[in-house]
């Protein structure tokens, strides 16, 4: 039997329509011989049997476990070399998985995941993106079959496949510093050897990145975790947030980043503090942190703007995102 390449995990709780859109992308985009673990969090809407029939293995947790322990769950079952651990409401682009095992392998890398929405090598671009997300989703409505989440990335990108292969063009072998939870890749033996993700933290992207910066940092064996700038992975924000919400029933402890790492660690470490530290109130604030407020001022009108005008012209062409892909710093 030929080897697995890649193991892909991902968590499900119901979603139907995004895991329809999920699988056919992973099927006609991938390229590497891949497994596919899908932890189930009691879903009712017929998302396990899609993923059964696919021919997955699916893991029935019995109840709604968080983050970092289904995905623990799926590391148990992997046979990858390396693996994936994926969010359900993400499009990844053609040859994704091949070009992110790429970015390990070459820049000996031990975490590697896409740029997106979140946060690509251009400023402008990521501005663009988020900007025309808004707008698009507003367009688009109430999701209820898998046709409304493809046409919100025919709307958003136009062309998919040529807007992603422009990426990989103009961002070759550019990489960030950080880290994008909805898609992150490493070599299953080094996921093993760290003891997986900390089942406590729900910010288990954050907290993964800040125990191998502190790794690279003080060891000194391994880089820190990067962001490969020539692989685009589409993520449908927030979509698990405005889905059904159910109290987790795993019954282990659990922590905020800020209560694990500490405002020390994570101005030390993390690549970019202002995520994760407690913002001063508003009459002690120092200087930099009203500046930054006004920038957010700023931002917030000139988004309202945008709107407005959008409202008035109609959403420009998806190929005006082509002229945004300057050489910018990134930005999340």
């Amino acid at each position: 039997m030929t080897p697995v390449g890649l193991t892909i995990i991902v968590a499900v709780r119901n979603q139907l329509p995004h895991n329809q859109l999920f699988l056919e992308a992973l099927n006609s985009s991938s390229s590497v011989r891949t497994e596919l673990i899908v932890v189930d969090n009691s879903s009712s809407d017929g998302s396990a049997e899609l993923f059964r029939q696919a021919g997955a293995l699916v893991i029935a947790t019995g109840g709604n476990l968080c983050y970092p322990e289904t995905m623990n769950l799926g590391l148990a079952k992997a046979r990858g070399e390396y693996v994936g651990f994926l969010n359900n409401d993400i499009v990844v682009s053609p040859g994704w998985d091949r070009g992110l095992i790429a970015a390990l392998d070459e820049h000996r890398l031990p975490v590697v995941s896409p740029i997106g929405i979140e946060r690509t090598p251009s400023g402008d671009l990521t501005k663009a993106l988020q900007e025309r997300w808004r707008v698009v989703k507003r367009r688009i409505g109430p999701i209820r079959a898998a046709d409304d989440l493809q046409r919100a990335v025919r709307m958003m990108y136009g062309d998919w496949a040529g807007f992603c292969q422009r990426i990989a063009v103009v961002f070759k072998d550019r990489l960030l510093p950080g880290i994008v939870g909805s898609c992150v890749l490493t070599r299953r033996r080094f996921m093993e050897e760290i003891g997986g993700w900390d089942n406590r933290v729900q910010a288990a992207d954050w907290d993964l990145y800040l125990r191998l910066c502190e790794r690279a940092g003080t060891v000194g064996d391994i880089r820190p975790p990067m962001i490969a700038g020539w692989v685009f992975v589409h993520h449908y924000v927030q979509a698990t947030r405005r889905s059904e919400r159910s109290p987790f029933t795993c019954s282990h402890p659990k922590l905020t980043a800020q209560e694990k790492w500490g405002e020390t660690a994570i101005r030390r470490w993390f690549f970019d503090p202002s995520l994760l530290v407690a913002r001063p109130r508003f009459h002690h604030a120092p200087i930099a942190y009203l500046r930054r407020r006004a920038r957010r001022l700023t931002t917030d009108c000139r988004r309202a703007l945008a709107l407005v005008g959008i409202l008035f012209r109609g959403l420009p062409s998806a190929e005006d995102l082509l002229s945004k892909m300057g050489q910018g710093s990134g930005g999340r």
